[in-house]
């Protein structure tokens, strides 16, 4: 008796020590956040802040790896790549996960079926910007303007595709002019070539062109969504100056390569929804011109079918192709 009570003692005692060491191999010693966009914009200032109250809630450190090109192609390839074991994940956004689809004859990868949506982070609307010698005060005379130069007004953008890209398209269509489109790597980089009298016009999100709005350097007309930005107060909507449903967003969210497990799926869901709830991440995304995107996984999805549903429509309707 007394000996079958040590077998089951030593049984229980290994199988404990089993499960601790699964349990140690399913926690990663670091966890990577691959962003398809250089430094310093909406993608990287919304991932940095919600990965920073995620990885606490995680107890594991989320480092954050800007590999930008090909609209966010580069840094979908490189996830792909990387083992399925939940230490790699993608950010990802409007061009990649959607937009790419419709513009691009040939991906390397199938959005829908290479990649899970696991959170939503962040998203935030487009704001109309122009250079400060263009002498378009307000959307009217920008049109003006535009019809004016017929074709001649250059555009920028944060890479050919990106939401940048495609809403400042529909939005000229919309307005009655043409624009010459001029791709650049990142929205922080288009944004200093605007301040360089570089480029005309730009549909930008407001993480990235907020701060040199309100400083002056830029001239911000028009915020696309339906109603004002609370930081911007002055900036009108571009349905107040008779343009109704004319709205656009630029949103970030996380992706897991398909077969990763769903054990670390759930638990990053779960992180990064905890973030979102925390009153202090709350305001810091809202001061940089964003809103949390909390909800489950299947929520995340739902959201991630009707864009895809809006703008590659959309994309082909205006003929937009990558450049």
């Amino acid at each position: 008796m007394r000996r079958r009570t040590f077998l089951h003692s030593v049984l229980a005692l290994s199988l404990a020590a089993c499960g601790a060491g699964v349990l140690a191999q399913s926690k990663p010693s670091s966890i990577r956040y691959v962003v398809p966009y250089p430094a310093g914009g909406a993608a990287d200032q919304i991932t940095r802040l919600v990965a920073n109250d995620a990885s606490t809630i995680l107890g594991v450190p989320i480092v954050i790896e800007n590999k930008g090109g090909a609209a966010g192609m580069i840094a979908a390839e490189t996830v792909l790549q990387a083992a399925p074991d939940g230490a790699t994940f993608f950010v990802g956004s409007n061009a990649p996960i959607v937009i790419n689809q419709a513009i691009y004859k040939k991906m390397s990868y199938d959005p829908a079926k290479d990649f899970i949506p696991v959170a939503g982070m962040g998203k935030t609307p487009l704001l109309l910007v122009t250079r400060k010698n263009l002498r378009a005060k307000d959307l009217p005379s920008l049109i003006a303007n535009g019809k004016q130069e017929d074709g001649n007004l250059t555009m920028g953008s944060a890479s050919s595709g990106n939401i940048t890209h495609l809403a400042g398209e529909y939005a000229a269509s919309k307005m009655g002019f043409k624009v010459t489109h001029v791709p650049f790597k990142g929205s922080a980089s288009a944004i200093v070539g605007m301040m360089g009298e570089n480029i005309d016009i730009m549909f930008d999100a407001l993480p990235s062109c907020m701060s040199q709005a309100k400083a002056g350097r830029i001239v911000p007309l028009a915020i696309l969504d339906g109603k004002r930005f609370p930081q911007l107060p002055d900036v009108p909507t571009a349905q107040e100056q008779g343009f109704p449903g004319l709205e656009a967003a630029a949103w970030f969210g996380v992706f897991a390569r398909t077969g990763t497990p769903q054990p670390a799926i759930e638990a990053m869901s779960r992180a990064i929804n905890q973030a979102l709830k925390k009153p202090e991440l709350i305001d810091k995304l809202q001061r940089i011109g964003a809103q949390p995107m909390p909800g489950s996984q299947q929520e995340f999805a739902g959201f991630i079918d009707a864009e895809r549903k809006k703008w590659i429509p959309l994309a082909k309707s205006l003929d937009v192709k990558a450049d």
